[in-house]
């Protein structure tokens, strides 16, 4: 009935009555009519019908009403982020974000993350919010401040300091804490409990916490949860082995960072008498230890996702599981899910099977000497009985990504960076690297695993939490199109091809992967054009891998969504008893949904503390340097600061202001162009600085330019710019006349 409600108001051109709608359906007894209304209800909770100030309906989409996630800015003002999902003409699912700005005086008490409701103006100056539909705080971090004999709380982050949060009790003045939201008393009012107290700001695991509490990380286990643990095994039974397909005599193996400890997966590979190949992915059964529901789980789900941030880890699973009787440790026996791939000489799976089972794996390798291995011949001590079977593994590996490649599958070439710590958790150093060899293996089969499987729940009629990623943002990628040509690097397809062709992104990145210096520029610009990858029980398909049918199953240790994967396999595929399957479908059917939306809520969290902690580090680590001469690359400019990226990957600014004279941004040519005759810069430009300043706190590093390296000025591009120098001083002329 939920179809043809919708359909009813599609169809009509204004808002109708509940009586109206009721005869459009034409239906006519009680028990109808009532669940037809229940329906209504329903809808106009989750906003997709609007319910008009005299009770007509209509579509919410019909409106000037949007549902979306609200972003402040320092100043108040802010832009809500709506998600808009469409069939085009051509049968295509189209996933694209809108956006609108708000002022300050229209935000309605939103704060930074909050999901509201906006009424959108016609004329886009005046849209304002009318309602918070779910407020979005966990940990708020602050400090604590008094008036009279009450104390209070005071957010560090700027965006919430329009909370107000009163603590019961005696509370020290001045001390940072993080404090639990217990009780909303008005719109931005609440009764709070301090969780943690903060030691001295400069202590450098302190300030790593700090951020990411700030950015509302959930922290630690409930009693309930630590509780549980002690009647959690610490080994496998033989009891836990029944029913399980017992492949504790394979060749299995993992393979990790060196300082890994919970481990997901493991991998094997036979060749079978057919002369095909059998890939196993094998992964750890967590929900076998943590029941739904049982505290545990419930601490799980909130968490959404293990953070690694600052050389420091916040788990989603306690280690005593995650690090235990979860991690496929060598040398002892542990309960898995395998999925079994038999491909062909062509890469034709031609069969596969998603079983229970039980595994003991050989030796618990790590990337560096695989690699080794892989790419010197160097068998490290150890490796000696499974280094054929790895060479057999890269040969797949690399036969898999060729193909996923020629399917339009993106690969951007972009080193990551990384910090290392001393014992105190403050940054020391910086180094970066590329995926190797056996870490794309790894990378190729969970890729191998996570499509496989996500094709057999989807072939069985099974709710999914699929991985799901749009078409790149049209207007963003027509930008870099235009960078591309102002550089001297034109492309010969243009934005909307490429969008519509997921093959040509794949050639636009092999194109900028040619200009030596200014790859890793290009990258970090592209990706940025990039949708963003989330969780979603509507599969639209993932653009970037190039996959119709993709999830995430290969890490339930660290993600909610791969846990909540893990669980619906047990009820819906493996269970035997055909009436609770059928139950736990119509469960899974309805519970899926918000397993997808809290894996993608937590994993922008987890994202933004990263990013935080990785730029307060940036400035901790540079700070050392103050004084010193650096050479780095334009990456970004804007009015007011130049970006730059160093050959470390650390990033500062050049504020505007600092440079001599006046400057005027020109986005049609992306330069900041100089006034009064000094050095107009371009993105791509080579720059000496020094820097000035480093701010932990502010997160920012501060450079002043002394001369230029090597410009990166394409031919042509001074007379688009002479034109706008003087149009721009003309302007500048009128308003000083003005005044």
């Amino acid at each position: 009935m939920v179809d043809n409600i919708l359909y009813v108001l599609k169809k009509s051109k204004k808002a109708i009555s509940f009586e109206r709608l009721v005869e459009k359906l034409g239906i006519s007894s009680l028990s109808e009519i009532e669940e037809a209304r229940e329906i209504v209800n329903s809808l106009i909770n989750d906003y997709k019908v609007y319910a008009t100030p005299n009770g007509n309906l209509q579509l919410m989409s019909k409106t000037s009403f949007k549902k979306g996630r609200f972003h402040s800015f320092r100043n108040g003002d802010g832009r809500v982020y709506v998600t808009i999902s469409y069939i085009n003409g051509a049968g295509q699912h189209i996933v694209k974000e809108e956006q609108y700005s708000v002022a300050k005086d229209d935000t309605g008490g939103a704060i930074d993350g909050d999901v509201v409701l906006i009424d959108v103006d016609s004329s886009g100056k005046h849209n304002k919010i009318v309602k918070v539909i779910e407020r979005s705080l966990n940990n708020i971090v602050g400090e604590i401040y008094r008036e009279g004999a009450a104390f209070y709380v005071r957010p560090l982050d700027k965006k919430r300091q329009g909370l107000i949060i009163a603590l019961e009790g005696e509370q020290t003045e001045g001390q940072i804490v993080s404090c639990e939201l217990l009780d909303q008393r008005s719109d931005n009012f609440y009764i709070g409990k301090v969780t943690r107290e903060f030691n001295h700001k400069d202590d450098p695991n302190e300030d790593a916490l700090l951020e990411a509490f700030k950015c509302g990380m959930p922290e630690g286990f409930s009693n309930e949860s630590l509780e549980q643990l002690n009647y959690i095994p610490r080994s496998v039974s033989e009891e836990d082995k029944i029913g399980r397909y017992d492949f504790t005599n394979w060749e299995i193996f993992s393979i990790d960072g060196k300082d890994t400890k919970d481990k997901d997966d493991c991998i094997s590979l036979t060749r079978l008498s057919n002369g095909n190949l059998l890939l196993g992915v094998h992964i750890a059964d967590v929900p076998h230890y943590v029941p739904q529901n049982s505290p545990i789980d419930i601490d799980a789900f909130t968490k959404g996702t293990s953070y690694y941030f600052g050389g420091c880890v916040e788990p989603q699973l306690p280690h005593r599981l995650s690090n235990g009787i979860c991690s496929l440790n060598d040398g002892v026996e542990r309960l898995t899910k395998t999925i079994l791939i038999e491909y062909d000489k062509d890469l034709n799976v031609v069969s596969r099977s998603l079983v229970p089972s039980v595994i003991k794996s050989r030796i618990g390798m790590n990337y560096d000497d695989a690699n080794k291995l892989l790419k010197e011949g160097v068998i490290p001590a150890g490796y000696e009985d499974y280094a054929d079977t790895l060479v057999n593994m890269r040969s797949l590996a690399r036969k898999l990504a060729k193909k996923r490649k020629g399917s339009g599958a993106i690969e951007f070439s972009r080193p990551e960076l990384k910090f290392i710590y001393d014992d105190n958790g403050k940054p020391i150093d910086v180094t970066f690297r590329y995926q190797d060899v056996s870490e794309n293996l790894i990378e190729e089969f969970m890729l191998a695993a996570n499509v496989n499987v996500g094709e057999i729940l989807t072939e069985n009629g099974i709710p999914c939490i699929y991985r799901v990623h749009g078409v790149p943002n049209e207007e963003k990628l027509q930008e870099f199109l235009k960078l591309l040509d102002m550089i001297g690097m034109p492309f010969e397809f243009s934005a909307s091809d490429i969008c519509e062709d997921k093959r040509l992104l794949q050639l636009l990145t092999e194109h900028i992967n040619k200009n030596e210096e200014l790859r890793n520029v290009l990258n970090t610009k592209l990706i940025r054009c990039m949708s963003h990858a989330k969780y979603s029980v509507n599969n639209i398909g993932h653009y970037g891998t190039g996959f119709d049918i993709y999830l995430h199953f290969t890490s339930p240790i660290r993600r909610l969504a791969d846990l909540g994967v893990s669980r619906i396999i047990d009820e819906c595929y493996f269970e035997k008893d055909s009436q609770k399957r059928e139950k736990a479908r119509r469960k899974w059917k309805s519970l899926a949904p918000e397993f997808a939306q809290q894996a993608s809520k937590m994993e922008r969290v987890e994202e933004e503390v990263e990013r935080n902690v990785d730029a307060m580090n940036t400035a901790v680590y540079l700070s050392q340097f103050e004084g010193e001469i650096f050479e780095g690359t334009i990456i970004d400019i804007g009015q007011n600061a130049i970006t730059i990226q160093l050959d470390n990957l650390l990033e500062g600014r050049i504020k505007t202001r600092s440079l001599p004279g006046n400057y005027y941004y020109n986005p049609e040519t992306f330069t900041l162009v100089s006034l009064d005759g000094f050095e107009n810069y371009y993105i791509g430009d080579r720059l000496s600085m020094k820097l000035m300043s480093c701010d932990k706190d502010g997160k920012t590093v501060d450079f002043k330019a002394i001369e230029k390296v090597r410009e990166n000025k394409f031919v042509g591009i001074d007379n688009v710019n002479q034109m706008v120098k003087t149009r721009e001083k003309e302007r500048r002329s009128r308003r000083n006349r003005k005044k």
